[in-house]
């Protein structure tokens, strides 16, 4: 697996879930198109990867913050 930071991995882990917040609200007002609910299972897969690489850096660093934190928004 590609190195990146450790500050890179957060910022794209807020990031993701910024948008997985967008596409559950645009899929719970109506105005999700048929090709989002896939985009949606996309990003979702892309958290879950995030979620795994960032469990894996929790073991050798310790000062991150829970996982929890950075998806709360």
């Amino acid at each position: 697996m590609p190195e990146i930071s450790t500050g890179t991995l957060v910022m794209c882990i807020q990031a993701v879930a910024a948008e997985i917040r967008a596409m559950q609200a645009a899929v719970q007002s109506g105005e999700a198109e048929l090709d989002d609910f896939q985009i949606l299972q996309d990003w979702s897969d892309a958290a879950d990867d995030l979620e795994a690489a960032y469990d894996a850096a929790a073991k050798t660093q310790l000062n991150l913050p829970p996982y929890d934190e950075l998806i709360s928004g």
